[in-house]
C-alpha cells in the first residue's frame, strides 16, 4: 500500500551519512517513519544495509517488540510482492537476530559478551527489586556501623547537624539519594567531587561562580513573572471602570522592577532586592470604580510582593560575603557525606559481586566501563567499542528526550562520531520529557536542537510538526494552552509557530445536525468549595458521569472501520487521571451507580477489588 509522505517525512527516511535529530510531535508518524527508514535502508538497491548491522534503541521492551515486529512485518509484504528478492528473503531471516532492544538489553549483551574486560562472573543475574533494597540496607548498616566505630569528630558533627536525633534515617536517605543521582553520571566518583568543588567559594568572585550565576537566572525569571503581572494590573487600572487612582503606584512598581533587571552580578541584585520598597496604595474612593477591578490589582500587587519576600528568603537571606562563607563552612560536612557515599558504593558492590548480582544501574555502568577509557580525564571509545563501531551502520535513538548522560556516552561510543563519520539517528519530542525524576536528560535534546541546522549538514535537524491522530480543533485547543504555559526561560523550549502542532489528517465533515461543542475543545471546571477527600472526587465524577449521558445522547464519532460518523458508544470513551490512586476506584464507582459501564486499571489489591470485597 502506497503512502503520502510529507516533504518532511521524506527527509526523515531518505537522509543518510549524518547525524540526524529528528523533532516529532505527538501523533506525526514517528513510529511509522522510522520504520520507513529502517526497511529504505535495507532494500537500498546501490548500498543496502543488512537489518543486524543497525542499533534501534527504544524506550520500553513492549516498544521494541512492536517495532521489530512491523519492521518484520514490513519486510514480509515487500517479499509478497518481490518473491524472488534474495535480499528481502534474508533480511526476513537476519530480523530475528536484530538489535531493537532497550537501552538496558543493549548495555546486558555488552556485559555477557565482556564480561572478562571488567572481572565479573559470567553466571551472574539480575537482582530483584526486594532483594536489592535488603542488600542496600545491609550495605547502610555497615557504613554506619564503621563511621561510629570510628569516633571521628567530623562524622560525629555530621551527625550532630543532620540527623534527627532518634535515628540515622535521613542521613541514609541523603546518602541514598547522592549515590543514585551520582550513579546517572557517566563518572559517578568525579561527579561527587566536582559537588565539593561547587561549594568551595572565594569570597572575592562570588558573582562569577557558577552556581551564583544559576541563581540570578532564577531571580531574574521570577522577576520577569512578576513584571507581567504588573502590566495586567497596569492595564486594568486604565480600563473604563478600572481603579485609575492606583496607577501611580503600579508605575512605580514596574519601574523598580525594571531597575532590578538590569543588575548583571548577584552581588548587585542583592543589593537592588534589599532597597526594594513598595508605594502604600491610595484610599481615595470613588462609586464609580469597580469593585471587581479594584480587587484584581490588590491581588496581583499582593501576589508580586510575595514574589519578592520568597525570592529573598530563599536566595538573598544574607550578603554576598556570608553567603559565600556559610558555602565553605559545609565542606566539612560535605566531604563527610562524599564520602560516606563512596563508602555505600564500594559496600553494595562488594555484596552484589559476593552474590554475583547485577542492577540496572549496574548495567549501564559496567557497559560503560567495557566501551569506554579515561585518557587525560575524559571518557573515550575503547577497543571493544570500535568493535561494536565497525558492526553497527547507524544507530537509531527512539524517544532521545528521555535519555541520560550514561545512555548518552555508551551510545556515542558505539557510533562513528569519533572519527568524524556520523551515523547517529534520533527521534523524540522534548515537550513530551517526563522522566527527569528518572534521571533523564532532555537537556541533552534541547543542546542539540540549538545547535543543529535545518540545512544538510553532518549534524541536521528535521521537525514533524504535523498531527496526523486529531482533528484541527483539538490541536488548537492543546496550542492555545501550551502557547501560554511554554517559555525558553521556563522548561528550555519555547511553544512558538516551528514546535505548535499541525493539522496533518483531514476528517469528513460533521453533519449539520451535530451539536456545536461537537467541533470544539471543552474545558469544564468544578468549584470543590466545601468539598475535600473522597467528597471532591465524587463530585467531580459525577460532572464527568453528566458528561458521558449527554456525549451518548448526542455525540458523534468518525469511525475507523467505516469512514463514517456514528452514535457514541462507551467503549469510545476513555478518562485520563494523573495518578489511578484514589481516583480510578471512585470514578468507576460513581459511573457505575450510574448505569455507566465502566473498566479502571487499579493498582489496588486483589482483596480490595470491588467484586472481592462484595
Amino acid at each position: 500500500m502506497s503512502v503520502n509522505w510529507t516533504e518532511e517525512q521524506k527527509k526523515v527516511i531518505e537522509s543518510r551519512n549524518r547525524n540526524l535529530l529528528v523533532s516529532a510531535a505527538a501523533g506525526s508518524g514517528k513510529t511509522a517513519v522510522l520504520v520507513e527508514r529502517i526497511i529504505h535502508m535495507i532494500t537500498d538497491k546501490d548500498n543496502p544495509v543488512d537489518v543486524d548491522k543497525l542499533l534501534v534503541v527504544t524506550f520500553t521492551k513492549a516498544a521494541a517488540a512492536e517495532m521489530k515486529e512491523r519492521i518484520r512485518n514490513a519486510i514480509e509484504q515487500k517479499l509478497s510482492e518481490e518473491p524472488w528478492n534474495r535480499n528481502l528473503e534474508r533480511q526476513s531471516a537476519l530480523i530475528h537476530h536484530a538489535m531493537i532492544t532497550t537501552i538496558h538489553s543493549f548495555c546486558l549483551s555488552v556485559v555477557r559478551d565482556h564480561f572478562h574486560a571488567i572481572n565479573i562472573d559470567p553466571g551472574f543475574r539480575t537482582v530483584e527489586e526486594g532483594e536489592l533494597k535488603l542488600l542496600k540496607k545491609e550495605a547502610m548498616d555497615k557504613i554506619m556501623e564503621a563511621a561510629y566505630q570510628k569516633n571521628e569528630e567530623t562524622f560525629l558533627s555530621f551527625v550532630e547537624k543532620y540527623g534527627t536525633g532518634r535515628n540515622d534515617k535521613k542521613i541514609e536517605d541523603m546518602i541514598l539519594q547522592m549515590y543514585e543521582y551520582s550513579r546517572s553520571y557517566p563518572q559517578p566518583e568525579r561527579w561527587l567531587e566536582s559537588c565539593i568543588d561547587t561549594y568551595r567559594i572565594d569570597a572575592s568572585k562570588v558573582d562569577s561562580c557558577s552556581l551564583t550565576e544559576q541563581v540570578l537566572a532564577r531571580a531574574k525569571q521570577k522577576a520577569e513573572d512578576a513584571l507581567i503581572l504588573l502590566q495586567i494590573a497596569s492595564a486594568s487600572c486604565l480600563k473604563p471602570d478600572g481603579p485609575y487612582m492606583y496607577e501611580p503606584a503600579i508605575e512605580a512598581d514596574i519601574e523598580q522592577v525594571n531597575l532590578i533587571l538590569t543588575a548583571d552580578s548577584f552581588s548587585k541584585f542583592s543589593a537592588m532586592l534589599e532597597s526594594l520598597k513598595w508605594v502604600r496604595l491610595p484610599s481615595k474612593k470613588d462609586n464609580t470604580v469597580s469593585d471587581f477591578h479594584k480587587e484584581e490589582v490588590k491581588n496581583i500587587r499582593t501576589q508580586v510582593k510575595k514574589i519578592f519576600t520568597d525570592m529573598k528568603a530563599k536566595y538573598f537571606d544574607v550578603s554576598p560575603d556570608v553567603w559565600a562563607a556559610e558555602m565553605n563552612a559545609c565542606v566539612p560536612d560535605l566531604l563527610v557525606l562524599v564520602n560516606l557515599v563512596k563508602a555505600f558504593s564500594n559496600s553494595l558492590e562488594q555484596k552484589k559481586r559476593t552474590r554475583n548480582l547485577i542492577d540496572f544501574t549496574d548495567m549501564e555502568q559496567y557497559a560503560l566501563k567495557i566501551l569506554t577509557e579515561e585518557i587525560n580525564g575524559e571518557l573515550v571509545p575503547s577497543k571493544i567499542a570500535k568493535e561494536y563501531q565497525e558492526l553497527f551502520e547507524e544507530i537509531m535513538i527512539d524517544e532521545y528526550q528521555d535519555s541520560n548522560l550514561v545512555q548518552e556516552t555508551l551510545l556515542q561510543a558505539v557510533s562513528r562520531c569519533h572519527s568524524g563519520n556520523h551515523n547517529i539517528f534520533m527521534v523524540g519530542d522534548v515537550k513530551q520529557s517526563i522522566y527527569r525524576f528518572r534521571m533523564s536528560r532532555p537537556e541533552l535534546f534541547i543542546e542539540k536542537y540549538d545547535r543543529y541546522t535545518e540545512d544538510e549538514s553532518d549534524c541536521q535537524k528535521i521537525d514533524l510538526h504535523k498531527n496526523f491522530r486529531s482533528r484541527k480543533e483539538v490541536l488548537d485547543g492543546a496550542n492555545f494552552v501550551f502557547s501560554r504555559m511554554m517559555r525558553k526561560d521556563f522548561g528550555g523550549i519555547a511553544y512558538d509557530e516551528a514546535a505548535a502542532l499541525n493539522a496533518g489528517a483531514s476528517f469528513l465533515d460533521l453533519p449539520d445536525s451535530c451539536n456545536d461543542y461537537s467541533t470544539k475543545p471543552e474545558l469544564m471546571l468544578l468549584d470543590k468549595t466545601g468539598l475535600n477527600g473522597e467528597d471532591a472526587r465524587i463530585a467531580e465524577a459525577e460532572m464527568i458521569s453528566d458528561k458521558i449521558r449527554d456525549l451518548k445522547q448526542n455525540g458523534l464519532i468518525l469511525d475507523k472501520k467505516t469512514g463514517k460518523y456514528r452514535n457514541i458508544t462507551y467503549r469510545d470513551i476513555v478518562i485520563l487521571t494523573r495518578s489511578t490512586q484514589g481516583w480510578a476506584d471512585n470514578i468507576a464507582a460513581t459511573l457505575n451507580n450510574n448505569n455507566i459501564p465502566s473498566y479502571a486499571v487499579s493498582t489496588s489489591g486483589y482483596f480490595e477489588t470491588y467484586e472481592i470485597s462484595v
